[in-house]
């Protein structure tokens, strides 16, 4: 072969193509990067597709979609409604927005609070429509509120706080109109935010006493906004049991429970009596999750249920065992001053309603359960009350 042909030439390239070569070397390693770039784009694309036309919602890929947008919603409510809108999750509709919330499945407290207590148009009619969803007819007042202000996690801001309990004072007076004006309605409900900061804030030393809370509201009370019932009706209740900020949603939507297993000394099946004989017949039993935590005995219709059925208050109570035949493994909790036990309950139709007993029977499944259940309630009362008791007798 001719010594005049150069190296390049003779492996095929000649010098002005081998100068290219890196070049087109770069070239290609853009244009495979191009192409799974344009691969990724088609398979989301593919996956939306899948997601929009896909109408079953018992599918597991439906399901899938669903829990993806509880996500969005989470990391960021306003941006995530389009998106929920288009995949018929819910409606981008201030009705349905707020029944999807009011239901909770999943959703983070906060980014609930977070659209109730903004001041767009839409948002102020969600709240209004969130806040009409709660059942509060013939519910006390601060109770009402608990149970408003466990749907969602209250905003920072001062505004937004105070435009959420102006609503929920409106709606509070429309159910409840032999309670008063929404004015007092609103006094209330702020008094109990303040009542409960004042008491239950590790960062307040100096806890009011009734009195001297009664005192500080001097102003509101010549001027007729509330009055000492009230006031100390308010302090009474957010003394004994603190209003509670809600938990975050976990990834099994189950927020609120986690943060009453979290502090459960004891939990387990037991039998709760009825206590309706005069719609049930003979006194019935029915088994119940109980949880005892944080001074209240919950108990709910599943282990697995995100709600609790019922709640009873270990305060000014006792626990004795009860001796009968028929249940030979059955205690109750009594009232230790003859009056009602502060407890609530879930009606059928969705109502929390208080309690209205002074004694709760409850049955283990053997001896050793009955008295490691009347122990644990026991340790968790006050010990001044001298809350165990000889057993009484039945028949």
């Amino acid at each position: 072969m001719s010594s005049r042909y150069s190296v390049s030439e003779r492996n095929g390239l000649s010098e002005t193509e081998k100068m290219t070569l890196p070049k087109v070397r770069k070239r290609k390693a853009q244009l495979v990067d191009e192409i799974e770039a344009l691969k990724n784009e088609v398979r989301e694309v593919d996956e939306e597709l899948d997601q929009v036309y896909y109408t079953h919602p018992k599918s597991k890929d439906y399901q899938k979609i669903v829990v993806n947008g509880r996500k969005k919603f989470n990391q960021d409510p306003w941006k995530a409604l389009d998106w929920l809108a288009s995949r018929n999750i819910v409606a981008k509709d201030p009705n349905a927005l707020a029944l999807w919330m009011k239901a909770g499945e999943g959703l983070s407290k906060s980014a609930i609070g977070e659209i109730l207590g903004d001041n767009r148009p839409f948002a102020l009619e969600t709240l209004d429509k969130f806040t009409r969803e709660h059942r509060l007819h013939e519910v006390p007042i601060v109770p009402a509120l608990r149970q408003y202000l466990f749907s969602f996690r209250l905003p920072g801001e001062s505004q937004k706080i105070n435009r959420i309990l102006e609503k929920f004072a409106e709606i509070y007076t429309e159910q409840n109109p032999s309670y008063g004006t929404a004015d007092q309605a609103h006094t209330v409900a702020y008094s109990c935010i303040m009542v409960n900061t004042l008491l239950h804030n590790p960062n307040v030393k100096d806890k009011p006493s009734l009195e001297k809370y009664i005192t500080m509201n001097e102003q509101l009370l010549s001027s007729g906004a509330i009055t000492v019932e009230q006031l100390t009706e308010v302090y009474e209740s957010v003394s004994l049991t603190q209003f509670k900020i809600p938990d975050e949603v976990t990834p099994t939507g189950k927020g609120s429970v986690n943060d009453i297993l979290l502090h459960a000394e004891r939990e387990g099946w037991l039998f709760k009596q009825s206590s309706n004989p005069l719609f049930s017949g003979a006194l019935s039993w029915k088994k119940r999750w109980f949880v005892l935590s944080e001074n209240c005995l919950y108990y709910f219709d599943q282990m697995t249920d995100k709600e609790p059925k019922g709640i009873i208050t270990l305060a000014n109570v006792g626990i004795r065992k009860v001796e009968t035949p028929a249940r030979p493994y059955m205690f109750e909790i009594y009232s230790l001053s003859d009056g009602q036990i502060k407890a609530c309950k879930t009606e059928q139709d969705g109502r929390l309603v208080e309690g209205r007993h002074s004694i709760y029977r409850i049955c283990a499944v053997n001896d050793e359960d009955m008295r490691s259940w009347i122990n644990a309630i026991s340790r968790m009362m006050a010990p001044q009350q001298h809350l165990l008791t000889r057993p009484k007798s039945t028949h």
